[in-house]
């Protein structure tokens, strides 16, 4: 029986996705422990919980409206990068399905190709690069060949199988976009978090057209409010930024923490400045930050230029810093990069690999 693509098949999608992101909050926090901040699941669940919440207040009259509504909800309210790029997809969605009141299966195929194209565009990403484009694309493509000469529900079947292909299939590939792309090698063996929620929102998308399945609560659902909070990992690597600046340094440690997310960064300190406030490079403050962030599995340090290298280096020749690395990286960059790798487990060549590569990351 082919199902309509009105306004209430859209909101049982958007009420099927919001409750697996809900059941399946803590599974992509894990992954995403893994190979990135520790924050995914957390940050979908509650932004597709609120988005839920505000649709609700009030509803919006078209298929359309509704995908832009919720779109526009996560952009502002998701935090790191999942805000953004799940909030395009859905309003590019919203965009191409327009004002219809029944979307016709072509245009839902339009709005799929529509969206995996704005999300290549807005993280410069591919198939094979170790993220949701991995499970995007092989979804729309795969609706669209089963679109021709079948029916839309045969079509998102097929998408949903090739969703879920390929998320596994990011199990073995090496991360070459996003933060997982910090951790080189390391981020072989551990299937992307951000393809695994995108797999799950293309199997809702499918599991919209059986009405009585959208009544039942995924597996997990209930158990995943009374799930235990995970510890916070010990022993990881200690971060320290050196700069001539007290606020420079200040300030770039609060981005770095701030970028890997809700959950509980590794240590970092900033050490800028002069004892007395002015511009210049401190031995001692950098003695204090080293010891502050020391959990036992040692530190690596960022400078920003000139003084703040040669008092590091110093130090570290004369032994006084114990286990402890300086990076050959740019000072924000290889911040972000030290600080969410060390976050994730990494040890101390993990953290300056992912320096490294901060070194070579393109912005065009």
């Amino acid at each position: 029986m082919t199902v309509p693509l009105d306004l209430d098949f859209f909101r049982r999608f958007l009420d099927r996705a919001t409750r697996v992101v809900v059941a399946e909050a803590r599974h992509l926090t894990d992954l995403d422990a893994a190979i990135g901040d520790a924050d995914h699941g957390a940050n979908l669940k509650r932004g597709f919980t609120s988005a839920a919440e505000a649709v609700a207040a009030e509803p919006p009259a078209t298929p359309g409206a509704l995908l832009t509504a919720v779109g526009a909800h996560l952009t502002n309210t998701v935090g790191g990068a999942a805000g953004p790029l799940y909030g395009t997809v859905l309003r590019r969605m919203g965009k191409v399905l327009g004002e219809d009141a029944v979307v016709a299966p072509e245009t839902l195929g339009r709005a799929l190709a529509a969206a995996v194209a704005s999300v290549r565009r807005l993280g410069d990403s591919a198939p094979g690069d170790k993220t949701m484009v991995d499970a995007l694309q092989p979804a729309a493509d795969a609706y669209a060949e089963a679109l021709e000469g079948g029916e839309v529900t045969t079509a998102l079947e097929a998408a949903a199988r090739a969703a879920r292909a390929g998320a596994e299939a990011t199990v073995p590939m090496r991360a070459r976009r996003g933060r997982a792309s910090y951790l080189g090698e390391r981020s072989v063996g551990h299937q992307d978090p951000g393809a695994t929620s995108s797999a799950l929102l293309v199997t809702a998308l499918f599991e919209a057209t059986d009405p009585e399945l959208c009544a039942v609560a995924p597996e997990g659902e209930a158990a995943q409010e009374n799930a235990p909070v995970s510890e916070r990992p010990a022993g990881r690597v200690g971060v320290v930024l050196v700069s001539h600046s007290k606020a420079v340094a200040e300030s770039t440690a609060a981005l770095a923490k701030a970028l890997f997310g809700a959950g509980d960064p590794a240590p970092v300190a900033p050490a800028g400045g002069l004892p007395d406030g002015g511009v210049g490079t401190s031995a001692e403050l950098v003695r204090r930050a080293v010891a502050r962030v020391d959990e036992g599995a040692g530190a690596v340090v960022l400078c920003d230029m000139g003084s703040a290298v040669l008092t590091v280096k110093e130090l570290l020749d004369a032994g006084e810093l114990g286990d402890t690395r300086i990076a050959d990286a740019p000072f924000v960059e290889g911040a972000v990069a030290a600080v969410v790798t060390a976050s994730a487990g990494g040890d101390l060549a993990a953290v300056l690999a992912a320096t490294d590569d901060a070194r070579t990351y393109r912005k065009l």
